[in-house]
């Protein structure tokens, strides 16, 4: 009795290894934020239906990585643009073009002058200069809040601010909260450029 050829065996293999991992492929390609932990489901209970459904499932959802620059180009800015002398696409913050090599002026986002700001409370002084340099080495917009606190934004959006505060608390370990910094009551120095 023929058992079938090598290489038919071997396609099953090569399709049934592709169907078995495509939750892990989709989370993959989708950059998931919980891209280990799906494919940790997708191997050990995976060969169960209800398994291989649920990893698809949470694959396919909306918990993926955000880019990384949205926060220090502020809100607003376009990523991209066409450079001037050749009209390939080129990033707006870029002084160089990679395609001709021509320099550029960079495209400098319009500073928001209300929004949503993560506001760190500090003193008066060394404080006070030292959360400004830490809020600039993060590559986010500084900004004076009441008093001596300073903050991180405006921001457009609530969610901008709080992805601010969570970098302001890793990394510098800063204490922030999130307040919307209104232009028209008159409790906030005006944003200077």
């Amino acid at each position: 009795m023929d058992s079938g050829s090598p290489t038919a065996g071997f396609l099953f293999l090569v399709v049934g290894f592709v169907l078995y991992f495509l939750p892990t492929f989709v989370a993959s390609s989708r950059k998931h934020l919980n891209g280990t932990s799906i494919f940790l489901v997708n191997l050990f209970l995976g060969w169960t239906f209800l398994g291989w459904v649920v990893a698809l499932v949470w694959a396919s959802s909306a918990n993926t990585e955000k880019p990384k620059n949205s926060l220090a180009l502020g809100a607003g800015a376009q990523a991209e643009r066409a450079c001037p002398f050749c009209a390939e696409t080129i990033k707006s913050a870029a002084i160089k073009c990679k395609h001709c090599g021509a320099d550029i002026e960079a495209i400098q986002a319009p500073r928001l002058r209300n929004g949503w700001v993560a506001s760190v409370p500090c003193k008066a002084g060394a404080e006070q200069l030292n959360t400004i340099e830490a809020i600039k080495a993060l590559g986010l917009p500084v900004v004076p809040m009441i008093g001596a606190a300073v903050g991180a934004g405006p921001f457009e959006t609530k969610d901008e601010a709080k992805q601010a505060s969570a970098l302001l608390r890793n990394e510098p370990r800063l204490f922030s909260e999130i307040m919307y910094r209104d232009s028209v009551s008159g409790k906030y120095p005006p944003i200077l450029d």
